[in-house]
């Protein structure tokens, strides 16, 4: 018998930016993790922009959610998209059939202005594109992190949203609300977390990569969630 497919809750936008199913795989997956991601980009717009191109050779994440704390679906959750990038530790596509991505809209790292003005710049460009005043403390966080002193902070309207979506998430897939130990949460350990089960992120499979980076504060996600997940 036919599995019905999942109904979204009214807070979850599935219409503006609906990905063509060329977009992502319509295989239905059993679920035991999410990813959390980030765009390193300025709108949720950019992102499905790119990933609607059949060239993007289905690299999407179910959600996006805008800094205004707007939630995109862009395909079922039950299904699939490439979000890892694995090269190793990822038989048949393992991790990214299991997970369920979610892309939190960020521009990423920082750079000060090369003409020594005070700002940071974000990466297009070659970071030259203004993000925001050095002296706009709150808009960034300073810690040194895979070759980065800065990195964009998250909204709390995001810390809401993501939130409220990964407990929705967690109650409709089963997925355990447990989060990596505090000692894990920022480093890259791909045979540890290729066997993790809840709510981890991007960084902690590829060492390459920045998101979501030290600028995401999981004591928020953990007080913002009705569920309360759980830290290991």
């Amino acid at each position: 018998m036919q599995t019905p497919p999942i109904e979204t809750p009214a807070w979850i936008d599935s219409a503006t930016f609906r990905l063509p199913e060329t977009g992502f795989f319509r295989q239905r997956v059993p679920k035991d993790l999410i990813v959390l991601h980030a765009t390193a980009s300025s709108t949720a717009r950019s992102v499905f922009d790119t990933w609607k191109n059949p060239a993007s050779g289905r690299v999407a994440t179910a959600y996006v959610v805008e800094r205004n704390g707007r939630v995109y679906e862009m395909f079922p959750p039950d299904c699939w998209a490439y979000h890892l990038g694995m090269r190793v530790r990822n038989p048949g596509h393992y991790n990214d059939r299991r997970s369920i991505g979610i892309e939190i809209v960020n521009p990423g790292p920082l750079r000060p202005d090369p003409e020594g003005a005070d700002t940071l710049n974000w990466w297009p460009d070659n970071f030259r594109k203004p993000w925001c005043l050095i002296s706009e403390k709150e808009k960034y966080l300073c810690r040194e992190f895979r070759g980065f002193k800065y990195y964009a902070a998250y909204t709390q309207k995001q810390y809401a949203a993501v939130g409220q979506l990964v407990d929705w998430l967690c109650r409709r897939f089963g997925i355990p609300r447990v989060l990596p130990p505090a000692t894990q949460r920022d480093v890259s350990d791909p045979d540890t977390f290729c066997k993790f089960r809840g709510i981890a992120a991007h960084h902690n499979f590829r060492p390459d990569k920045f998101d979501v980076g030290p600028a995401w504060d999981w004591n928020k996600l953990l007080s913002s969630a009705s569920g309360r997940p759980e830290a290991a």
